[in-house]
């Protein structure tokens, strides 16, 4: 295994499960010494092996918490990895205010904040990465996915507009735009179909590749971004995606 992270600090929120469950544990395979940011007390078992906090992303407050215990014991974080995030369906008809609040609050804002503080801590410790997940959803349009598709489409302007505003911070910002994982949120999903197994046959159709893609998959993407091999990338929107965004 490469040794890409040591001596860095990376903290990734949505840590407890799914890409960024598995991230976090690429990366510390790396060598990188991870903070994995949780939204439940139940998550907290997924984590025991990392440096983790409670963190709920729609809150500054509590990311400013988290940033001072880490520049107080670590001077500051290396990469940022915006993992957190959740994927309700619906139309437009569909989508209540609170929905559409609620999915804008945890995927996007949750994002802007962590860049926004991750900036500064980045620029004192001479430049970083951040690394975004967007979605297949925010490069190509999806049924009844109306707020999700609108964040992560968001996410991926603002990783652009990042990244230009940050290259003399020597801070590169990228974005991965995942097609169908198997977890526990896409799981989730299929779960609302009446049928399952055909849901389940129509997804893995769309896909060229002929299957969903694992956690692990996405993981390594997220790790060549936040890494010195990386160096030359800044400001893309990179589709894990089976072949899926060439259709």
């Amino acid at each position: 295994m490469l040794n890409r992270f040591k001596d860095k600090v990376i903290l990734i929120t949505g840590a407890g499960s799914g890409i960024g469950l598995a991230t976090a544990e690429r990366i510390t395979q790396e060598g990188g010494h991870v903070i994995a940011a949780i939204f439940e007390e139940s998550q907290a078992a997924a984590v025991s092996r990392f440096q983790s906090f409670r963190l709920d992303v729609r809150e500054e407050t509590q990311w400013d918490a988290v940033f001072e215990a880490v520049s107080k014991e670590h001077g500051g974080i290396d990469v940022l990895v915006n993992c957190a995030g959740i994927s309700p369906t619906g139309t437009a008809e569909e989508t209540t205010q609170k929905l559409w609040d609620d999915v804008m609050a945890i995927n996007l804002r949750g994002s802007f904040l962590g860049c926004k503080k991750a900036i500064p801590s980045m620029r004192n410790r001479g430049g970083g990465a951040i690394v975004n997940v967007s979605s297949i959803n925010g490069i190509r349009g999806n049924h009844r996915l109306v707020a999700y598709a609108a964040t992560k489409g968001a996410i991926v302007s603002m990783t652009m507009s990042l990244a230009l505003d940050h290259t003399a911070d020597k801070i590169r910002v990228n974005c991965v735009c995942p097609a169908t994982i198997d977890t526990n949120m896409a799981r989730g999903m299929l779960a609302e179909a009446n049928d399952v197994a055909l849901a389940e046959k129509m997804i893995i159709a769309k896909h060229p590749l002929g299957r969903m893609a694992q956690p692990e998959e996405v993981a390594s993407t997220i790790a060549f971004l936040a890494s010195e091999d990386a160096s030359f990338m800044t400001g893309l929107a990179i589709p894990v995606d089976g072949g899926r965004s060439v259709r």
